[in-house]
C-alpha cells in the first residue's frame, strides 16, 4: 500500500500552498481509480467540482461538490471517479501543529464526513483566499 507524502496527492496538482499549520493543495482528480493507499498527515478533502467515490474499511462516501471529508492520517482509503472532470482541494495539517495545539492524533480515528454548512463555507471562504494570493 501506498503511502503518499505532505502534497502528494493522485491526479494533477494545480497549486500547492505552504503554510505554519500544513499544506493547502489544488487538485485535479485524473485516475478512474485509485488503489489503497493512506497519507502521512491528517486533512481535508473539499469537492469543488465532479463527483468521487472515497471508501475505507468501515464506510463509502458518494462525494459531490460541497462533500466535505476529514481523514486520519494513515487511515487507508481508495477512490473512484465517474467519467467527468472532478476537482478538490485538500488541507493536510501537521502533526507538530496539532501537538502543539493540544490536539491528541490518537483521539482522532478514521475518516467521517462533515455535513456542518457553516464549516463547508468556511472551506469554500479559504479555497477562495488560497487562489487570490
Amino acid at each position: 500500500m501506498k503511502a503518499l507524502q505532505t502534497g502528494e496527492f493522485y491526479g494533477q496538482t494545480n497549486q500547492v500552498g505552504n503554510l505554519d499549520f500544513g499544506t493547502i493543495t489544488d487538485t485535479e482528480y485524473t485516475h478512474e481509480r485509485v488503489d489503497w493507499h493512506y497519507h502521512e498527515n491528517p486533512y481535508f478533502t473539499f469537492i469543488l467540482h465532479g463527483k468521487v467515490l472515497e471508501g475505507n474499511k468501515k464506510e463509502i462516501y458518494h462525494c459531490t461538490p460541497g462533500s466535505l471529508l476529514f481523514h486520519h492520517w494513515q487511515d487507508p482509503h481508495y477512490n473512484i471517479k465517474p467519467k467527468g472532470f472532478t476537482r478538490g482541494f485538500h488541507i493536510e495539517i501537521k502533526n507538530d501543529w496539532l501537538n502543539n495545539c493540544a490536539i491528541e492524533l490518537n483521539n482522532l480515528h478514521g475518516s467521517f464526513a462533515i455535513e456542518n454548512p457553516q464549516v463547508k463555507l468556511l472551506f469554500y471562504q479559504l479555497f477562495k483566499e488560497f487562489k487570490i494570493k
